[in-house]
């Protein structure tokens, strides 16, 4: 059994960040939740009075570090600091987490943190991405239904492979039913559920799922 075993890791990344009224919504509803940082995430944790439980860090944008547990990198190395983090603590036992801070700022960064929501899942896991406007979640194919969550008014499947086939919605305002959906020229954007939850099954392939809200019903 892992020191970390079945509790929800709420992992901090070291993107541009100044609004956290939904990392505190988070934190209301997870007062348990393990808080790992990622260099820099380091920040924004302290910004919210929170001690990490765990660390991982280079010293290339932080250079303090702070936790019950810190795990030092070299800077030369081929994963990300954040990459790093989410597999530490799914390697001491957490099979969830959620992403805060990771999506501001560079591009190439947030790009490379929503690939993570990929790499949770072949580890086992279960990864959220959390903005203040956007929950991002992984569709791994089959048939899943989603609870729409109630502070959210959108939701979007946005293609990780070029063509998903098979495609149906259910339960939501555009429905579709064993679609072909690409990339190019997406017809998947800015769904709306009609029920509490819809259903999404992709024949083959694998999507992001994001739910989203407009800047005037950010928290």
């Amino acid at each position: 059994m892992g020191a970390f075993e079945r509790r929800h890791a709420l992992i901090f990344a070291a993107a541009p960040e100044t609004e956290y009224g939904y990392i505190r919504a988070f934190l209301k509803k997870h007062p348990d939740a393990l808080i790992a940082c990622a260099d820099g995430g380091l920040r924004h944790a302290r910004a919210l009075g929170l001690h990490p439980d765990f660390m991982i860090s280079d010293c290339d944008s932080m250079p303090e570090v702070e936790g019950a547990e810190v795990v030092r990198l070299r800077p030369e190395k081929d994963d990300t600091d954040t990459q790093g983090c989410l597999r530490e603590v799914f390697r001491r036992g957490c099979t969830e987490a959620t992403l805060v801070c990771a999506t501001g700022g560079r591009i190439d960064h947030m790009l490379a943190n929503l690939s993570l929501l990929e790499e949770a899942y072949a580890m086992g896991g279960r990864l959220t991405v959390l903005d203040r406007q956007n929950q991002i979640v992984l569709h791994e194919g089959g048939c899943q239904k989603f609870k729409m969550p109630p502070e959210y008014a959108y939701f979007s499947l946005v293609p990780l492979d070029a063509v998903l086939t098979g495609v149906s919605i259910e339960n939501a305002k555009y429905p579709l039913r064993d679609a072909v959906v690409t990339r190019a020229g997406m017809v998947t954007i800015s769904n709306e559920a009609i029920a509490d939850s819809f259903s999404v099954t992709i024949r083959e392939g694998r999507s992001l799922v994001i739910f989203s809200r407009d800047w005037t019903r950010v928290l």
